[in-house]
């Protein structure tokens, strides 16, 4: 009898082992598959290059950034003027406005468009503080007055695609009694109701020096840190200072995701770096006293960065000399590990960094924009397919 039990007892276990080692083969055999469909939809890649298929030059423009509409429509904007162009995908002009510059309804002093989600056309006036909304017929939804603390503060402005707004500000601090302005990353909600702060960085402050420096003595501060943030189709955040190579990527939610990092000293400024920027400096400055000049070591860590639809992180640096017809980036994956250097099409940048602008370049369903330098006066619009191997 006992030996029956015996025989039972083993007969069983031995017949739950089998089943436990066919439920876990047929379980990796489903993450395999479950494996190769993610690669399939999401394949891995080591490089990327850029082909010119699109260019779009004109006489007497300035343009200073760009745009592009659900439809691949381009959307080329000069600050100074208040005037948009706007181009098809094959490079025609099909539109033009210019705007009024005053206070008045409609009226625009500085463009800074960006679209929705559902297609409208957000413009920060930072002259009065004004978001106006616009619909693809340029009739006017509405206009938002954003809260008198940020009014004209805003730097620029990008929306999520449940159209929440994020945008760097000024702040205006004191420390130990000293004015000490910071710049901060901001979200708000669709009204312009503020709802967060994702991080804050000193500002070096011209004006401040400006005031405080000797006697007919000006002090400029060149390559001074600057923020950037881009936000990814799935409206996460990320975002960097200049001075540190690392950014930061945020869930919508807030919460913390992953750093992207790499371990780097940036190349050395070079006379040649610096001399356009102080030869144009004095010329503007010099009629106030002499002026006088901090320059760092060794240039920012990150000059610009982008993140594309796969997740992919393009980070832009100065490690190519200033007269390389390309710049240098690192192209990382999706998970923040480094693949590899990539020549990036030269696009329309300051190398002082002093001023935030907002778009020199732009990512859109594979395709690079950029406002690119024609001669020393003259600019003109380029677009490359984006080949990933």
């Amino acid at each position: 009898m006992k030996l029956m039990i015996l025989i039972n007892n083993i007969v069983s276990q031995s017949f739950i082992f089998i089943l436990c080692v066919l439920t876990i083969h047929c379980n990796s055999k489903k993450e395999i598959v479950e494996k190769k469909s993610i690669q399939a939809e999401h394949p891995r890649y080591s490089s990327l290059t850029f082909t010119e298929d699109l260019r779009i030059d004109r006489e007497n423009w300035y343009p200073s950034g760009l745009e592009i509409d659900s439809e691949g429509k381009i959307y080329v904007f000069e600050v100074d003027y208040a005037k948009i162009y706007i181009y098809d995908k094959d490079g025609n002009e099909v539109g033009r406005k210019e705007f009024k510059q005053g206070e008045g309804p409609g009226d625009i002093n500085f463009t800074d468009p960006t679209f929705s989600s559902d297609g409208n056309l957000y413009i920060f006036d930072k002259k009065i503080g004004r978001l106006t909304v616009f619909d693809k017929e340029w009739k006017i939804l509405y206009t938002r007055e954003l809260r008198k603390e940020l009014g004209k503060n805003l730097l620029f402005l990008c929306l999520d695609s449940r159209n929440f707004i994020y945008s760097l500000t000024y702040k205006t601090n004191f420390i130990e009694g000293k004015y000490s302005p910071s710049i901060a990353l901001i979200k708000l909600s669709p009204s312009g109701k503020f709802l967060a702060e994702i991080f804050e960085y000193r500002e070096i402050d011209q004006e401040y020096w400006f005031e405080k420096s000797q006697k007919n003595i000006i002090y400029q501060y060149l390559y001074p840190p600057f923020g950037t943030f881009k936000l990814d189709a799935e409206d996460f955040v990320y975002y960097a200072v200049s001075d540190k190579y690392e950014i930061n990527v945020i869930s919508p939610q807030g919460k913390f995701v992953r750093k992207i990092i790499k371990a780097t000293k940036p190349r050395k400024v070079t006379e040649k770096d610096t001399a356009k920027d102080i030869y144009e400096l004095k010329k503007i400055l010099s009629r106030y006293g002499r002026v006088e000049f901090f320059i760092p070591d060794r240039m920012p860590a990150i000059a610009d960065f982008f993140v594309f639809d796969n997740k992919y992180t393009l980070v832009v640096t100065f490690e190519n000399p200033i007269d390389s017809p390309t710049l240098s980036g690192d192209l990382f994956d999706d998970e923040g590990n480094f693949l590899s250097k990539v020549d990036i099409p030269k696009y329309h940048h300051s190398t002082y960094w002093g001023v935030l602008f907002k778009k020199g370049a732009i990512y859109k369903n594979n395709y690079f924009y950029t406002l690119e330098y024609k001669d020393e006066d003259n600019r003109i619009v380029k677009r490359y397919k984006m080949t990933w191997n």
